[in-house]
């Protein structure tokens, strides 16, 4: 099964450094526990703040991951022998592309392909021919899911009362590694 991942909000700890640049810039603390959907704007900031934090983090050299996210992605490459595949939301592929090499990977940061430029990434699924998606924002669920595509849930605070009907739910990337290597879908990924 050929599986994507999505990076920020699923590798990356990406909304942490956007929270804390608005954090610094407005004063008011504001955690992932408090955001009810990946959408900012029901916060009630400035978009022109919200693009700066956002482009902020897209000029970071480097991100902290989900914890087991690194160890997690080394295992699947090492059993798969394939590239990694990310379809990231970013409109700018390149900065998750960078700030996912510069992870603390073992060796050497594995092979990996890095699309996307949409929230909506049914092009890229199709163009990478996906066949699984792991992905934190629920605004496109069910579209993937009504092409085919599998879904796996990242839970995040953002998508706490997600109702789609997805493949899996994740609480982190032990049971991601876990689900993957029981249902065997890390066979033939490719």
């Amino acid at each position: 099964m050929r599986i994507a991942f999505d990076v920020d909000g699923v590798v990356l700890r990406s909304i942490d450094i956007i929270l804390d640049h608005v954090s610094n810039v407005t004063g008011r603390k504001i955690s992932p526990a408090d955001l009810l959907k990946w959408d900012l704007e029901p916060l009630g900031l400035n978009p022109i703040l919200l693009k700066e934090a956002v482009d902020y983090m897209y000029s970071m050299k480097s991100i902290d991951p989900y914890d087991g996210a690194v160890d997690a992605l080394e295992k699947i490459y090492e059993i798969t022998g394939m590239p990694l595949l990310f379809i990231t939301g970013r409109s700018d592929p390149m900065s998750a592309k960078r700030q996912l090499e510069s992870l603390s990977w073992k060796r050497s940061a594995p092979e990996m392909i890095v699309t996307g430029g949409s929230r909506d990434k049914r092009v890229y699924l199709r163009e990478t021919s996906a066949e699984f998606i792991i992905e934190d924002d629920e605004l496109h669920l069910k579209d993937y899911l009504s092409e085919g595509v599998g879904v796996g849930l990242m839970l995040q605070p953002w998508n706490r009362f997600c109702k789609a009907p997805v493949t899996a739910r994740f609480n982190g990337w032990f049971e991601i590694e876990e689900w993957l290597i029981r249902n065997n879908s890390l066979k033939n990924n490719g």
